[in-house]
């Protein structure tokens, strides 16, 4: 089974989200800050799901040092209610991550979660 990693501070859409996925028939781990992310083992995750908005650290932080500080090389998808996406762009470029806008759409999410796992099967 395959595992996501959720991280958002918005206990209700870490919920949501989590309900979505393991309906789908993914394992889900939720956390509530970046921090918590940094702390654990990602060995055995097989995507992340971040928030794009977050005290403390932007969701643009959150890639960028997974990707070169925890050399986690898993599909990473941003959600976001960002409406301005000149700061989110740059960086979902460069590391191949996606946007999901909120509000969140089950189906949108599944697909765009398989997608993300297909091409890295590929």
């Amino acid at each position: 089974m395959l595992t996501v990693l959720v991280i958002d501070d918005d206990l209700f859409v870490l919920t949501m989200v989590r309900d979505i996925l393991e309906s789908s028939g993914y394992a889900v781990v939720t956390i509530q800050t970046p921090e918590q992310a940094f702390n654990m083992d990602v060995s055995g995750i097989s995507a992340i799901l971040c928030d794009f908005n977050m005290p403390g650290m932007t969701g643009a932080d959150v890639l960028t040092a997974m990707r070169e500080l925890q050399n986690c090389q898993v599909p990473f998808i941003f959600l976001t209610g960002h409406e301005e996406l000149d700061d989110i762009l740059p960086v979902a470029i460069r590391y191949g991550a996606e946007l999901l806008p909120k509000p969140i759409q089950p189906v949108e999410l599944v697909r765009l979660l398989v997608k993300q796992l297909g091409s890295v099967a590929a």
